[in-house]
């Protein structure tokens, strides 16, 4: 019979090992007893014990005699082989979980890095026209107070200027705390991984590594999730989905549940009663168009700003009324009479890749840079009296690749902006690879018409070659 202590594993015997008698009734080893990490508390309950020697406590008589009967020699063999198995499992488990952590987190990184980097080469852009635009006023002797155009790239040096001591620091130090209280800290030298560990604390500082604000929290599970058979692809209404103008939503509903589905992309939603049909198939999708033709009450885009999981929307909203938030985890965004309160959402949004907006007729708007740098493509209309829209440009000058434009090239046309070149060339669009000109459809301009060719020509030279300048109509690039 083999009686070990249930602390260090080792067989009791009558010397070192002797069994010590706890006052609350476990038995542990003399040298357990002896060792100091057990603050004078059993460690199987944790109860105290006032007793300061190990001879104040009493032998277990039972156990004492048992090993003087069986006059077993001691054994101090340690019980490695189980501990040994458990410390592998446990690592092998945290190796699996960490090496999925850096599967996700990989691509963000890479990600950020080159979003941080097309904005710093914009900032340094503007930064450095503004230098030499300053050194040439110096030349000139026209020297005075700063204006307030020259405010922004002034800021954007101070930026600029911190970011470049922040990257050249000695070193830094990272500090990584537990649930229950521990930490670990290290220091990075320069060099090495230290630069690209410094770049990553930047990133951090300036908000591109950051959480959605509060206004944006991203959820980690949809908001309703489906359990249940694959979702259909496609919902589409057409004619046969209304009667006299009204949605026939319990007939939709009851097709969808035949089907044992439930979709995921709803197109040419229109008809009264389709805020209702929303309320039940909203939760579930990621793609909703609206007809252009046919404009969204507010009772409808209440049920839009709802939904979270959205992330295309082609809406035209109702004309002159106030409307709801739209949802703010939008990739992709089409809205015909935005409101001003929806061109400020664009400005929150984190995901938003590609824009259209058309017929804003809204107030004059300072937006400032944007702060995710994610917009890759937009659609605006621009003529004299929606100047406004081309704030929204400057917005998204250091991510944007095409830029769509409407507008005409004759004073008697509608969408006619004469300066359109200079203004272009003003938004700082240090991205951008290709300009297309779109022609509203009654001014459809023909093949190589005089007046398209001379607009994509001034607009060709104030960009660099690489920019590609088409118009839609002609389906021909500038020579």
């Amino acid at each position: 019979m083999n009686l070990k202590c249930d602390i260090c594993f080792l067989n009791f015997d009558v010397d070192s090992h002797r069994p010590k008698c706890l006052p609350c009734g476990h038995t542990i080893c003399k040298e357990c007893v002896e060792n100091p990490d057990m603050g004078r508390k059993c460690p199987t309950c944790r109860k105290a014990f006032r007793q300061r020697r190990p001879e104040d406590l009493p032998d277990n008589f039972l156990v004492a005699q048992l090993l003087e009967n069986e006059d077993a020699p001691p054994c101090k063999k340690l019980k490695t082989k189980d501990l040994e198995l458990e410390q592998l499992q446990r690592g092998a488990d945290a190796g699996r979980k960490m090496v999925e952590m850096l599967h996700l987190v990989l691509p963000q990184a890479v990600e950020a890095l080159n979003s941080q980097l097309e904005s710093s080469v914009a900032q340094l852009g503007q930064v450095e026209e503004a230098l030499e635009r300053r050194v040439q006023r110096e030349a000139a002797g026209d020297v005075g107070t700063t204006s307030d155009a020259a405010e922004e790239p002034l800021q954007l040096a101070r930026q600029l200027e911190a970011s470049h001591r922040l990257l050249t620091s000695a070193k830094c130090t990272v500090t990584a705390e537990e649930e229950g209280g521990s930490a670990w800290t290290a220091s990075v030298q320069r060099g090495g991984c230290g630069d690209i560990l410094r770049l990553m604390l930047q990133l951090r500082a300036d908000g591109q590594l950051r959480k959605v604000d509060d206004a944006i929290a991203v959820p980690d599970a949809p908001a309703a999730p489906y359990v249940g058979p694959p979702l259909i692809s496609t919902l589409k209404i057409t004619h046969k989905h209304l009667d006299n103008g009204r949605l026939k939503v319990a007939d939709i509903l009851r097709d969808v549940l035949h089907r044992w589905a439930i979709p995921r992309r709803l197109k040419n939603l229109h008809g009264e009663g389709s805020e209702d049909l929303l309320q039940v198939v909203g939760p579930h999708l990621e793609e909703l168009g609206f007809p252009y033709t046919w404009e969204a009450q507010p009772s409808v885009m209440e049920e839009v700003e709802k939904m979270s999981g959205l992330k295309r929307l082609d809406v035209t909203c109702a004309k002159n009324v106030n409307h709801p938030d739209l949802p703010l985890l939008l990739e992709e965004l089409s809205v015909c009479y935005m409101t001003v309160n929806q061109l400020r959402c664009v400005e929150r949004m984190p995901r938003l890749r590609s824009l259209c907006v058309f017929n804003y007729h809204g107030p004059n708007l300072t937006l400032p840079p944007s702060q995710h740098g994610r917009l890759l493509w937009l659609q605006v209309a621009i003529n004299a009296k929606h100047r406004p829209t081309m704030l929204l440009i400057r917005a998204h000058a250091s991510s944007l690749r095409e830029l769509r434009v409407c507008c005409t090239f004759s004073p008697d046309m509608a969408f006619y902006f004469p300066d359109l070149a200079q203004e272009l060339a003003d938004c700082g669009l240090r991205a951008l690879q290709r300009v297309v000109l779109v022609r509203p459809e009654k001014y459809i301009c023909t093949d190589r018409s005089a007046g398209c060719v001379l607009q994509r020509r001034n607009i060709r030279s104030v960009f660099p070659s690489s920019v590609d300048v088409v118009c839609r109509s002609c389906h021909s690039l500038e020579f």
